[in-house]
């Protein structure tokens, strides 16, 4: 495993095997995120999509409540007067990274969260490949309810993943669905009673850390780009995958496997 930079304060990063775990860990603010948090995240996601010990990122919240947003209590603290449009600079640089970093590398994250899952904790679950959610979970973009708009990209993901009336009620109404509306919906990949979520996300996170790596993260890079691309562009992008996954160490395994009438053990090259 690569050396990853030193986590700040309200993030932990856990290094488990073929799983590298991230857990936001501020649950006196329901793990509100901080800017330190934000490029902690980005830096260290980035680092697990180049590092070949890393097959699976694992992310979670400490206590009952996954996140609340960014934690707007930090902001406006200097008496010193920003330049005009200080605020979208910084966030060019800082959290519009953030969700386009997860949704680019090619390690599957999987995330669980529970309680409260609003804003920008909305969007982390939204970018992840599998989101597991308790049933009685919250789910809020909040943004047009406090006089603002929407950021780090809930107003491109949430039409493209519950389609554009849905996504109005979410964005422009600023309504609050449940867990269980959110599985429903395709918003996430589950939703669970409390006692079991963390039971089946950690399932997701074994079948991941034992999946065919390559392939797993050529698919997931296929099924982003596929958002933006012509068809005709597309179909060379698959044949470029299937030409690099063909020649993974996984696909060789495979091919032996099936020789040998047996299930392949996959090592993620």
């Amino acid at each position: 495993m690569k050396p990853y930079p030193t986590p700040p304060d309200g993030l932990v990063v856990e290094a488990d095997g073929p799983v590298l775990r991230l857990r936001l860990d501020r649950p006196d603010r329901r793990n509100a995120v901080t800017d330190d948090m934000v490029l902690a995240l980005i830096e260290t996601i980035e680092a697990a999509g180049s590092d070949e010990t890393v097959r699976v990122i694992a992310l979670s919240g400490t206590g009952d409540h996954f996140c609340s947003g960014f934690d707007l209590g930090l902001r406006g603290q200097s008496d010193a007067k920003p330049r005009a449009g200080a605020t979208q600079r910084q966030m060019r640089w800082q959290v519009n990274r953030l969700i386009p970093t997860m949704l680019e590398t090619q390690t599957p994250i999987v995330t669980v969260a529970t309680g409260y899952i609003i804003g920008l904790g909305l969007n982390l679950v939204l970018a992840s490949d599998f989101a597991v959610v308790t049933d009685d979970a919250r789910l809020r973009s909040p943004f047009t309810g406090m006089g603002f708009t929407p950021d780090s990209g809930a107003s491109w993901l949430i039409p493209r993943m519950v389609g554009v009336a849905r996504a109005k009620e979410l964005l422009l109404l600023s309504r609050e669905i449940t867990g269980l509306q959110a599985a429903e919906w395709g918003l996430v990949h589950r939703a669970a009673p409390a006692r079991s979520v963390a039971a089946v996300a950690d399932s997701l996170v074994t079948e991941l850390a034992g999946a065919a790596t390559v392939a797993v993260g050529l698919t997931k890079l296929l099924v982003q780009r596929s958002l933006t691309v012509d068809l005709e562009r597309h179909l060379a992008d698959e044949a470029l995958a299937i030409e690099l996954s063909s020649r993974s160490g996984d696909f060789q395994e495979f091919a032996r496997a099936r020789k040998d009438r047996r299930e392949p053990d996959f090592e993620g090259r």
